[in-house]
């Protein structure tokens, strides 16, 4: 039996006009916001209102007398001042307080773990959520602490005989064992986030010329024997420095030297990009990227600024145009990147896309930035942003 054709009333003819049109212009408006920068400027400034002005967020009052130490992690603002550490939340509220023997803080953060001690003295904490993980008191003069997002921290420190030692403990405290350094000095020492690999950035002096190497060492044979853990190292060339490494999801050592950003791995490494005069910053903070900051000339005597957002895992570069100038200063964490510009400043995703602006008539004394919290500090409070 032949089937009758569908009639559709006047009625669901209009219906259907209507719903054509809604899901079209859902469409247009998603698509402008994913490809158009201007476009989505808008939308972010006047719709989904991700500006904030001075005074109108949760405000944290200091007393600049006490020589406060600012820093934030995960979603807490916190405080140190006269051995007590205070926990701000996203409210500005005080939702805890911990005595710590820190007077002049060195700290470190990755996830809900916050690593701190004693710049020039022995102590160091491990924090996680409002409370002390563990604590140690180690026989030397440290000088630098960090941590991975499981809560394995490394302390650099030096003695009388070693001009560096690195000291590594697992989540609970327990020591995994001591790398000790006569003829270089330590600069800096990252775990890989599966706890495998821990990359040790040092600089050489004892030669004409100096020198800074990158050394990958197995976790596993270290604590079998440190002397015979290193898996793979890489010198710099001639006279470069060393600034800073940072693992990224690879567990590679992306390296930050003066001149170049370097790719070390257990076996090998790779140039991954050369600093040019036209940079004014470059920073490896990012999680799986790298930032590059770079001044192009736009007329004779004017210049436009771009942010470069460089994977360091092979996906696609991100780029966002700065229309306001060159930023006065920058704080990376993870997937968050946060800039200063007159009177303004701004948060963006790795992926380029605002999350807040910020905006004030008043001098910025810092920026402290965790997971989802911003801490703009001025000389007698903080102002607490949502992320």
């Amino acid at each position: 039996m032949e089937e009758k054709p569908k009639i559709y009333s006047k009625e669901n003819i209009i219906k259907m006009c209507i719903w054509s049109v809604a899901i079209a212009c859902v469409v247009f408006v998603c698509a402008s916001y994913l490809i158009n920068d201007e476009f989505r400027n808008k939308i972010d400034t006047k719709i989904l209102k991700k500006e904030v002005t001075e005074n109108s967020a949760n405000i944290i009052e200091i007393n600049t007398d006490s020589s406060p130490y600012v820093s934030a992690f995960d979603k807490y603002i916190v405080v140190l001042s006269k051995n007590i550490l205070n926990f701000y939340n996203q409210e500005a509220t005080n939702v805890g307080k911990i005595d710590v023997t820190i007077t002049t803080p060195t700290m470190a953060s990755s996830g809900k773990y916050l690593a701190i001690a004693e710049n020039g003295g022995q102590k160091v904490y491990l924090i996680s959520e409002l409370g002390i993980k563990w604590e140690k008191e180690i026989a030397g003069e440290i000088y630098r602490v960090n941590v991975n997002k499981n809560g394995y921290v490394s302390v650099l420190f030096k003695n009388a005989t070693h001009t560096s030692i690195i000291a590594l403990y697992d989540t609970n405290g327990k020591e995994l064992f001591k790398y000790y350094l006569k003829k270089s000095h330590a600069i800096c020492a990252e775990v890989s986030e599966n706890n495998q690999y821990l990359a040790i950035g040092k600089i050489d002096y004892s030669g004409t010329v100096v020198k800074s190497i990158v050394e990958m060492i197995s976790i596993t044979s270290a604590m079998e024997d440190p002397k015979q853990c290193t898996l793979y190292a890489y010198e710099s060339e001639s006279g470069k420095i060393l600034n800073n490494i940072k693992f990224n999801s690879k567990h590679e050592a992306i390296c930050r030297f003066a001149s170049y950003v370097q790719k070390v791995t257990n076996s090998s490494d790779e140039r991954l990009y050369d600093v040019k005069n036209e940079d004014t910053f470059v920073d490896i903070n990012l999680e799986d990227h790298f930032f590059v900051v770079e001044k192009e000339s736009s007329g004779i005597f004017s210049y436009q600024y771009q942010m470069n957002i460089k994977s360091t895992t092979g996906k696609s570069d991100k780029l966002y145009i700065l229309e306001n100038g060159a930023p006065k200063s920058l704080q990376l964490n993870k997937n968050l990147i946060c800039f200063k510009l007159v009177g303004e400043v701004r948060v963006l995703r790795s992926n380029g896309w605002l999350i807040k602006t910020y905006k004030t008539g008043n001098e910025i004394q810092d920026i402290v930035l965790g997971d989802s919290i911003m801490g703009i500090v001025y000389n007698n409070k903080i102002e607490v942003i949502n992320l």
